[in-house]
């Protein structure tokens, strides 16, 4: 395993979620927002399709408080670590959730390997395949801030774990569109300061189960939509 797979260790998801089937879009942050903080920066495309970069941590508080206020009960947030690969993974136990075969690795993600040298940005979401849950960009495009203070796994099994309760560093998942296919797996784990910002950096939101719907779209003052999809834990 690479250094940042860590231990592997046992943990249980009990309760059901919603998980945004792609990263939150630049479409999406201004409407919300009314800001474009990756405006005239090196390394971005402006599209409102394309994932919403240059925005740290913190910045993602100050969006999931916007959408709670908005729509009281919803329960928007990030993804703890455990719940965003539990959702990445998608019941595989391969390195990426297609598979262990890197070949394969072009038609699922944006990295190294596939960006264009003329096209150093993060791409429009959702034009890679998505894995067996049908979440798109879980490997590469942006790394994707999760709740998580930066800790070390327990080697006990952990049941809907939070991470630890303070750090100095806040966890990333997912790779980028510039990072080698490794970064992009399904159990690497980086760490950044919770206003580190940069081109390679996004948020995917998860919304609490409030419905028994397969599937929702979330109007937010009649302007955002968000898609997202529930999985219910088994057993």
């Amino acid at each position: 395993a690479y250094s940042n797979e860590f231990l592997q260790h046992e943990v249980t998801i009990t309760k059901g979620f919603y998980l945004g089937r792609v990263e939150v879009t630049q479409g999406q942050w201004e409407a919300v927002m009314g800001t474009t903080p990756w405006a005239g920066k090196n390394y971005v495309q402006a599209n409102p399709d394309n994932p919403a970069v240059y925005v740290s941590w913190d910045d993602g508080q100050v969006l999931v408080k916007k959408l709670n206020d908005a729509e009281p009960g919803a329960g928007y947030r990030l993804p703890t670590e455990a719940e965003w690969e539990y959702a990445c993974r998608a019941a595989t136990t391969t390195r990426w959730s297609f598979g262990d075969d890197e070949s394969k690795m072009k038609g699922y993600a944006w990295y190294n390997g596939s960006t264009p040298s003329s096209e150093y940005w993060a791409h429009k979401v959702g034009t890679k395949k998505a894995n067996p849950w049908g979440l798109y960009d879980m490997h590469g495009n942006v790394n994707e801030w999760v709740q998580d203070w930066h800790g070390s796994y327990s080697s006990s099994p952990q049941k809907n774990p939070l991470g630890p309760g303070s750090g100095s560093f806040r966890v990333v998942r997912g790779g980028y569109f510039l990072a080698p296919d490794f970064v992009a797996g399904s159990a690497n784990r980086e760490h950044l300061s919770s206003g580190a910002l940069g081109y390679g950096i996004g948020a995917r939101l998860l919304r609490i189960k409030t419905t028994a719907h397969e599937t929702v779209t979330v109007p937010v003052n009649g302007v955002l939509k968000v898609f997202f999809t529930t999985y219910t834990p088994q057993g």
